[in-house]
């Protein structure tokens, strides 16, 4: 098989399938148990913490509250913003991941004002649009930080900087699910005014099941699940101490300097499809992420492309793993301004650390073959 739909999950390498096996057949004990630090239950959260932080350059492993993943960190935003502040305006933008979008429109129905910040052709946030629409009356502004169809880039830090000029009391949270791992992220420089920030273990080969939010120190989430204390408190349930040390494993193994060679074979992959067909790249005008190509081949149907090459051995993506099912377009795509037809016929190609040029000429092979039989 040729595995080419990182975005949607990564494999988990042997050091962290190694980890996870550890914590659930010898050292299985209870994390939360009085024993605890006699068996070695704590360590995978410690670990997970001190990792994170590392890898992020946070203030400190305590800043670090861990979930199932970043589904349920981005509805603990939204649900906590509803609990304490109960009214106001919030921004996210045309294009968030539905983990975002569905939640904020939840609180829509329950009184909140939400603007949605529109991006421009490329899928980036237009600053000016976002500067408008933000005024004190703003409680919470949510901008991914990396599109996981597109693989578009945003701006963080200037947006934080516009966030805290003209909306100094909002709290800033980006859903950095596809950054995390494939950029360089500092908490502290660049992405200073970032309050919270969501992550998940499975896009940076870690397992699924397991991720989390950071919240910068000072600032306090009402917790959504409740009966047990865990996670200092703020998040009940039994800790995943496999999860967790196969996250710090994960994290652990991260280099973001080998993306430098994956963005090399993607831009050779991009040359290649140019020569195929009248393919439409996406977002080539923008920041992207160095391991992601989207691209739509008109009057095709991008999800009957996608089930062709699997049966031939091929992973690829059409839009979001997580809307899989659906034969609508991307949303991304359309509050981009691409015609609806061209956004029907959309591939996503995600490579990893260990993709090889061989299969992307093969992928690019069989995309060919498979092109000239329909």
């Amino acid at each position: 098989m040729i595995y080419l739909d990182n975005n949607a999950t990564t494999q988990a390498s042997e050091s962290v399938l190694s980890a996870v096996v550890k914590y659930m057949s010898k050292c299985f004990s209870n994390a939360s148990a009085t024993t605890a630090a006699f068996t070695g239950a704590d360590i995978p959260r410690r670990n997970a913490a001190s990792q994170m932080a590392k890898i992020l350059n946070a203030e400190e492993p305590e800043t670090f509250f861990f979930t199932s993943g970043a589904t349920e960190a981005n509805n603990w935003v939204f649900a906590s913003i509803a609990a304490t502040v109960r009214t106001g305006t919030i921004l996210i933008s045309s294009i968030e991941h539905p983990s975002v979008r569905e939640p904020a429109e939840r609180l829509s129905r329950q009184g909140f004002n939400l603007q949605l910040v529109p991006v421009d052709s490329h899928g980036v946030v237009c600053l000016e649009a976002l500067g408008l629409l933000l005024s004190p009356d703003v409680v919470l502004v949510s901008i991914m930080a990396a599109n996981n169809e597109t693989g578009v880039l945003q701006s963080i830090g200037e947006i934080g900087k516009l966030v805290r000029d003209k909306a100094p009391t909002a709290l800033f949270h980006t859903d950095a699910t596809q950054a995390v791992g494939k950029i360089a992220i500092d908490l502290q420089k660049e992405w200073k005014e970032v309050d919270l920030l969501s992550f998940s273990a499975h896009k940076f080969n870690g397992p699924k099941g397991v991720g989390g939010l950071y919240c910068r120190p000072g600032i306090d989430v009402t917790p959504l699940l409740v009966g047990g204390g865990q996670e200092q408190g703020a998040r009940s349930g039994t800790t995943n101490t496999p999860g967790l040390a196969g996250l710090a494993a994960a994290v652990n193994e991260i280099e973001i300097t080998a993306f430098g060679e994956v963005r090399q074979k993607r831009d050779y992959l991009e040359q290649q499809l140019l020569k195929l067909a009248p393919i439409l790249i996406h977002s080539v005008g923008a920041p992207r992420l160095p391991n992601t190509c989207c691209f739509s081949i008109p009057e095709c149907f991008g999800d009957d492309l996608v089930t062709e090459l699997a049966a031939q051995g091929i992973i690829v993506g059409s839009g979001s793993a997580c809307s899989s099912g659906s034969q609508e377009p991307a949303q991304t795509l359309l509050a981009m301004g691409v015609d609806y037809q061209v956004a029907l016929g959309t591939i996503r190609v995600s490579l990893g650390p260990t993709t090889s040029v061989e299969e992307l000429d093969f992928f690019l092979d069989r995309l060919k073959k498979t092109l000239m039989s329909s």
